[in-house]
């Protein structure tokens, strides 16, 4: 018998390959869901710490100070608060940099400026310095598309304009009125003012980052000139202007978006200086990332008036700081009525822990 000297090739062979090839696929589709979700909640974990590290901040400023900052803080430290200036005040995160570790950019503003900060993306070169630096926990690390500098709003309760009435004020106050008397007017935030209790009141949310281009569409574009009719007391807590508000305003705004895609404001969290609306306070108007896009019918900023909603990147709700501290994450489905409950610092409501 004849023994053949060939012999068996080393190697693969091509069907061989293939097989190995695709299980190595199914490995890599059955194990990215589960690295992004790591990923995720490792961001949302942080995210989470953002907002506590805020709370304690609010706390030690409200000890040394006696009562919480504002959150739209007109005038200027040591002028008379007839200097107000509506546009342009500094924000309650720049009151809150010392409690932040951040004395060295808390002292390069120049707050006996005046009019420090601008409407746009572009900032006062007199505060660029300060304004500019990006100060890691202002930032959601789950928002990697705005190019803002700051995630976390304070609450200005269920006032649909930057007043702070009474009636919807939230944790933090603003110290004007509508003949812009003194800070009195509408009463400082303070623990004691927080009547509803701590643990059942909003003091910072999220919201989505700005991509300050009208050109593509993002969760904090807001639709400015929006055709909207105001509500009858601009306090969405009051029974006559929620129903006014989802049966009146919220179709108004959604047809209008529909119709002007490009009519918005794109500037959300650019300024953590700015005590503006978009930029550093949000509202009670409509549920967290609402469908209903946010709207403005004041002229062609949309900081005035309208809806400045918490909206972010994770699933299903957004993180929320608190009174108390605590941080709680609030599911887009809240009933609205609740969602105007964590609002109001004194509307007097009965919330439930489970109910949100």
């Amino acid at each position: 018998m004849l023994v053949s000297d060939r012999r068996r090739p080393s190697g693969f062979t091509l069907i061989e390959l293939l097989v190995v090839i695709a299980i190595i696929a199914v490995l890599i589709a059955l194990l990215l869901p589960a690295v992004q979700a790591a990923r995720e909640a490792a961001r949302r974990s942080q995210c989470v710490n953002n907002l506590k590290q805020l709370g304690l901040a609010m706390h030690n400023y409200e000890s040394a100070q006696g009562g919480f900052p504002w959150n739209q803080a007109c005038g200027r430290p040591g002028s008379s608060w007839t200097t107000i200036d509506v546009a342009h005040g500094r924000s309650g995160h720049s009151l809150l940099l010392p409690y932040l570790e951040q004395q060295t950019v808390a002292n390069a503003f120049n707050y006996a400026w005046g009019h420090q900060f601008l409407y746009s993306y572009d900032l006062d070169v007199i505060q660029g310095t300060a304004a500019r630096t990006v100060i890691s926990s202002f930032l959601c690390p789950s928002d990697g598309g705005g190019i803002g500098r700051n995630n976390y709003m304070l609450s200005n309760g269920t006032n649909y304009d930057w007043h702070s009435r009474i009636e919807g004020a939230g944790v933090f106050g603003r110290p004007d009125q509508d003949n812009w008397t003194l800070p009195s007017a509408y009463g400082a935030g303070t623990i004691a003012a927080i009547t509803d209790g701590t643990s059942n009141t909003v003091a910072f949310a999220e919201r989505s980052r700005g991509d300050n281009s009208a050109a593509k569409k993002s969760p904090s574009d807001i639709y400015v000139g929006a055709g909207m009719p105001g509500p009858p007391t601009y306090v969405a807590s009051n029974a006559a202007d929620s129903e006014f508000i989802r049966t009146q305003m919220m179709p108004a705004c959604a047809a209008f978006a529909k119709a002007n895609p490009q009519s918005t404001w794109d500037h959300s969290g650019a300024h953590w200086g700015n005590s503006n609306y978009n930029q550093t306070t949000f509202n009670f108007m409509i549920t967290p990332n609402n469908k209903t896009p946010d709207c403005s019918n004041w002229g062609s900023h949309g900081i005035g008036y309208g809806f400045h909603t918490p909206r972010s990147y994770h699933s299903g709700g957004v993180n929320v700081c608190l009174a108390d501290g605590s941080v709680r994450f609030i599911k887009d489905s809240i009933n609205v009525q609740t969602w105007y409950a964590l609002g109001t610092r004194a509307g007097g409501e009965v919330v439930g822990a489970d109910s949100y």
